[in-house]
């Protein structure tokens, strides 16, 4: 499922994209978005902090993931500066303008959470809920009803056409990887599996997070992979080719989506395809 997530944006650059007229979203920097697990089909909430309010600026829907600087260069508009590591690009195909004179109203800030449970922080007062920019720092998490707060201020459609709306599983098939590869493939930073078999199936699958983890000799992940789940669904993602590589075969991923919560299910897992809410329709 998607994940929302908000990143604080200077009085400055607010004022830089202010003065451009019909100012189109198209893309986000930071330090963060990888570090985040930010991937396609995400929303990211762009605001800025001052005069005793946060203005809502806009909601960028990813579209290809996170990029590295090299990667982003070439989608940037002219004469942008490459300043960060992490580059995220809306969908175009949503044709959003910017937002200059939406501010987040009292009502909105007094029940805002993120993800983790924790709360803003707001300057004197507490009751008249005046945002103090520093809680608001760097890219995090939104909880679920705030994230839906903040669409509706802005009118956003809260089913992505990525998004699976239905509570009714899909009977595809899942394919069992081991973490903390599977988490890998989530983030976009793995976008090959390698297999000592072909496959000719090629579209969406599941990607059932093994319970046993593994660490590959010489391939040590910083992921701590008892930290990640395991024996669930954990998303869904594109196999588009399968090539005979020098050792094995390489299945080429793309459009990883995660699903939060995980999903469980009642099938035995199998150690490659199996389908794990049935086959038939």
């Amino acid at each position: 499922m998607t994940r929302s997530f908000i990143q604080l944006w200077t009085r400055a650059e607010f004022e830089i994209w202010k003065s451009e007229p019909n100012t189109p979203l198209i893309y986000a920097a930071s330090n963060q978005f990888k570090q985040r697990g930010i991937t396609k089909g995400d929303q990211l909430f762009i605001v800025a902090c001052f005069s005793d309010a946060l203005h809502l600026m806009g909601c960028l829907r990813v579209d290809k993931g996170v990029l590295d600087a090299v990667a982003a260069k070439n989608l940037l508009p002219k004469n942008s500066h490459t300043w960060a590591r992490d580059y995220v690009f809306h969908d175009q195909s949503l044709n959003t303008r910017m937002r200059f004179d939406l501010q987040v109203p009292k009502g909105a800030l007094s029940s805002f959470s993120f993800a983790d449970g924790s709360v803003p922080k707001f300057k004197g007062d507490t009751t008249s809920f005046v945002p103090d920019p520093q809680t608001f720092r760097g890219v995090r998490e939104l909880s679920i009803d705030t994230a839906n707060n903040l669409a509706r201020l802005l009118g956003v459609n809260q089913t992505p056409r990525n998004q699976v709306a239905s509570a009714e599983p899909e009977k595809i098939r899942a394919l069992s990887i081991r973490q903390p590869y599977a988490e890998r493939i989530l983030r976009g930073d793995k976008k090959i599996e390698y297999r000592t078999w072909p496959t000719t199936h090629r579209g969406k699958i599941y990607i059932y997070a093994a319970k046993t983890p593994v660490q590959l000799p010489g391939h040590e992940d910083p992921l701590d992979p008892l930290k990640l789940p395991r024996g669930v669904l954990v998303g869904t993602v594109e196999i588009v080719n399968c090539k005979k590589g020098e050792k094995y075969f390489e299945w080429g991923l793309k459009n990883p989506i995660r699903f939060n919560p995980p999903r469980s299910f009642n099938a035995f897992p199998q150690a490659g395809y199996f389908y794990p809410f049935g086959k038939s329709n």
